[in-house]
């Protein structure tokens, strides 16, 4: 009984290893970028969109494609990148700065239009993201931009007192 128990552990834990030790293999593009811009808090973006795809592609052999499990969010410091779970496993959420962000546009094979990141911190690692999703990230960061440059202006006390006096 207890052999057999032994030997089902043994049996099991095997593939069961193997298969933890190849997705972390497989997350080494994103835990370059996550040395780079580990999120502390994962909560504070203004505006996501789910179901996401996202590429990473780095100077080595192969790609990383994230096709429908990435949750993309903009924020005031920058974008902000998620995995659903159980995907998350090995991969921590991310804040890419803006001022981190070269973009440019690319073809990405059979895809269509896409841009490509090219990220200050990390320069090896490239993000290519749809077309569409730029087109987002780029509308909600001017209205989060404008909803700022507002509210800094009605709560600024020193631009009243000059108004008044």
């Amino acid at each position: 009984m207890i052999g057999s128990f032994l030997y089902i552990l043994v049996g099991s834990s095997f593939p069961l290893g193997l298969m933890c030790m190849m997705w972390k293999l497989n997350a080494r593009r994103w835990t370059r970028l996550a040395r780079q811009y580990h999120a502390v808090d994962a909560t504070g973006s203004v505006a996501e969109r789910t179901m996401q795809t996202v590429i990473l592609v780095a100077g080595d052999i192969g790609w990383n494609s994230y096709k429908g499990i990435a949750t993309v969010g903009v924020t005031r410091e920058g974008i902000s990148l998620q995995l659903m779970s159980p995907f998350s496993i090995f991969h921590p959420p991310l804040l890419i700065p803006y001022g981190d962000c070269h973009i440019e546009p690319t073809r990405w094979y059979l895809i269509g239009k896409t841009v490509q990141y090219t990220l200050r911190g990390v320069g090896d690692v490239k993000m290519i993201i749809h077309d569409d999703l730029q087109v987002w990230i780029e509308s909600q960061a001017a209205k989060l931009a404008h909803a700022q440059a507002d509210t800094r202006i009605s709560n600024d006390e020193f631009a009243g007192v000059h108004a008044t006096g």
